[in-house]
């Protein structure tokens, strides 16, 4: 195998610095297959990713995911295929299950910076800012064989992240095992990374994660590309929406010019009024908003004089087990548009029939 400035792969195999150098800068790789022990787990991938682009790679126990990163991350060499980079060098890799170690969390995120090279300022800068996002607090000085399966993955997310954005990113089910607070701040931190140049590459089968932030899906099975879907594919999913309950106060006429203010306000698309006025002459509104306008909706909503009651995430738009059987990504959205459309037009029929 020969590694060198554009990657790796069999002499033969190595592309023409010409092909190469018409490659958007990123990460690919070109007919890779790997054997370990004998049997095939990687036969012919291909796949790219841009720089500032995230690849989701779904699929089911065995399918090849972690082996594919593993390659990705230089830590298997393709028995055949090329893999090369055409962006910064810089690699970070968080695998699926960090060890217990004999370490405290400090320790270990301070010998995993020095190994980088991470100068001793920057890095106490990094790991305190980054376990704080993390919301680790005390667990920082306690043994890794001591945390929780959650705080574990935490701590092995931090290591990945300590050098910063740009370069590839490779993390393999980033969110298994956090709370709600740590996803989200998992998800918002990887989607400033990708307007910084960060490629990333990573295993995740949670739908939250595709929605927010993946631009292709490598659907694998037995260790080959079932299906690559497309940013444009993933677009017909829709943006993921958000169910905001508010309390309104005013009579019903100021409550109607209210309300044909606020509908009008980008990235709403429902609002009902439900129940009756309490005791301080409040009623409650049930909104359905974008995802990426919730805080512009929500500072609406105090500067009309209402107050937040609860803001819940709809229930997720892909589903998984159509997605890892290779369907399109929007196809059960469609079904369910089309039962819908049936069933309503079966119910104008009925009524519409004479008794």
């Amino acid at each position: 195998m020969k590694w060198g400035k554009r990657g790796a792969g069999r002499e033969a195999d190595e592309p023409k610095n010409d092909e190469a150098d018409k490659l958007p800068a990123g990460i690919a790789l070109q007919h890779v297959s790997k054997r370990l022990g004998g049997v095939p787990v990687l036969s012919e991938i291909d796949l790219h990713v841009e720089a500032g682009e995230c690849a989701v790679l779904v699929g089911r126990n065995g399918s090849g995911k972690s082996t594919l990163l593993r390659t990705l991350a230089g830590f298997l060499v393709p028995d055949s295929g090329v893999v090369f980079q055409t962006l910064e060098k810089k690699k970070m890799y968080a695998l699926d299950g960090l060890p217990r170690l004999p370490f405290t969390s400090a320790e270990y995120l301070w010998e995993m910076g020095r190994i980088r090279g991470i100068r001793p300022t920057l890095l106490r800068h990094q790991i305190n800012e980054l376990s704080e996002l993390f919301f680790l607090g005390s667990a920082l000085d306690q043994k890794l064989s001591l945390l929780s399966k959650g705080t574990l993955q935490k701590v092995n997310l931090i290591q990945a992240m300590l050098p910063g954005p740009g370069g590839l990113m490779l993390l393999d089910e980033p969110l298994s095992g956090l709370d709600i607070p740590a996803q989200e701040a998992v998800v918002s931190l990887l989607q400033q990374w990708k307007k910084k140049g960060t490629s990333i590459v990573t295993a995740c089968h949670e739908p939250v994660f595709i929605e927010h932030m993946a631009d292709q899906v490598y659907v694998l099975q037995k260790g080959r590309v079932l299906r690559h879907w497309k940013h444009a594919d993933l677009k017909e999913l829709g943006e993921p929406t958000v169910r905001i309950q508010s309390l309104m106060k005013g009579s019903d006429i100021e409550m109607l010019d209210t309300y044909s203010k606020l509908v009008e306000q980008e990235g709403v698309l429902q609002i009902t009024r439900h129940g009756e006025r309490n005791d301080r002459n409040e009623v409650l509104w049930n909104w359905k908003v974008e995802r990426s306008t919730t805080d512009h909706v929500i500072r609406e909503i105090f500067a009309a004089g209402g107050s937040i009651v609860s803001v819940l995430q709809e229930e997720s738009r892909v589903h998984m087990d159509r997605l890892l059987e290779g369907y399109h990504p929007a196809d059960y959205l469609k079904e369910a548009v089309t039962a819908s459309t049936s069933s309503d037009s079966q119910l104008d029929i009925m009524e519409g029939e004479s008794p």
